[in-house]
């Protein structure tokens, strides 16, 4: 039979397209598990999840390594079944014309990253897709964001439904039933030079998964008495960090500390607010031994100074002369 293939988008809107159903339900083929309604309860199709731990709002960066907030389905990392297939979920629906799935999953910082097709059987099909670029889950996709959006087709290969940006974070067993933000990464010591207007300061910064990322104290500190001066203050009531541009940087003493240990460290997801101005921005930032550290790169964006790299070098340039260039 001839299929007309429809390619999910994975250009990633940052809503989840998921409303909540009952917390546990099981399905008429024995799967058991979260029970959620896909876009709302009218639409006749809904997902299974075995395994489920969490629905919760993710701070992360795209391919283009813009900073986005991702409402993600976390679950245990499943097995791969005999086929090299995972099954994620199963789709059920009283929807009589459908007929078969197609889907291309991807994630949100590289594209598309396998295939899957199935066909309904009694409203429902088990969704375990091929993945091409994740051969081992547990030990390759930790912290990533996998979208698993499809289309239903019925049986003249018409779309009859499709939903995307079903995204989903996987946690191993050896972590359990732990929170993503409780879900620990490496953090490497950076070994790149940075100048700050030309001159050399030494910053206790880390590389986590590529990017570089400073304490702000650190940064508010070196870009004091300069025209991208901002303060960095806390608000314990609202667990938040307020960021005032244009601002004198008041010290606390502890800045610009830089560790004599160069060892990789355990790297948390902060669960502190950010506000700039007054207004939450959504920025990535990493927990580590009870500090908070940000992307140099989202820091540059927001108070908007420039950021240079020399890959010949090894070397970072900070420029509060100029602003801010994707």
């Amino acid at each position: 039979m001839n299929r007309k293939f429809y390619k999910i988008s994975v250009m990633f809107v940052l809503a989840l397209l998921v409303s909540f159903g009952t917390s546990i339900s099981t399905s008429a083929a024995g799967i058991k598990g979260k029970e959620l309604n896909l876009i709302d309860e009218k639409s006749g199709y809904k997902i299974i999840i075995p395994n489920y731990i969490e629905t919760k709002k993710v701070q992360a960066t795209d391919y283009d390594d813009q900073p986005f907030e991702a409402n993600v389905i976390v679950m245990e990392t499943p097995k791969k079944d005999s086929n090299d297939m995972y099954p994620i979920f199963e789709i059920v629906t009283s929807d009589k014309s459908a007929y078969s799935i197609v889907s291309y999953p991807g994630d949100k910082r590289g594209g598309q990253v396998g295939n899957f097709e199935g066909e309904f059987k009694d409203g429902h099909v088990m969704y375990s897709p091929y993945l091409i670029r994740y051969e081992d889950l547990e030990k390759e996709s930790e912290g990533a964001i996998l979208s698993f959006g499809f289309s239903v087709m019925d049986k003249n290969s018409n779309e009859v439904f499709s939903v995307s940006n079903l995204d989903f974070m996987f946690v191993s067993k050896a972590n359990g039933n732990k929170s993503t933000n409780e879900i620990a990464v490496s953090a490497t010591p950076s070994s790149s030079k940075v100048l700050v207007n030309g001159k050399s300061i030494s910053f206790d910064a880390y590389n986590i998964n590529g990017n570089n990322y400073f304490k702000l104290r650190d940064l508010a500190m070196t870009l004091n008495g300069t025209g991208k001066s901002f303060e960095v203050s806390w608000d314990s009531s609202i667990n938040a960090i307020n960021l005032s541009t244009d601002t004198k940087y008041t010290p606390d003493g502890k800045e610009l500390v830089v560790s004599q240990e160069s060892i990789s460290k355990n790297a948390k997801l902060t669960n502190s607010k950010l506000y700039l101005d007054g207004k939450e921005v959504q920025l990535t930032a990493y927990n580590i031994d009870g500090n908070n550290y940000f992307k140099l790169r989202d820091i540059a964006k927001v108070i908007n100074f420039g950021v240079t790299w020399d890959g010949t070098s090894n070397s970072i340039g900070i420029d509060t002369k100029s602003v801010f260039k994707e």
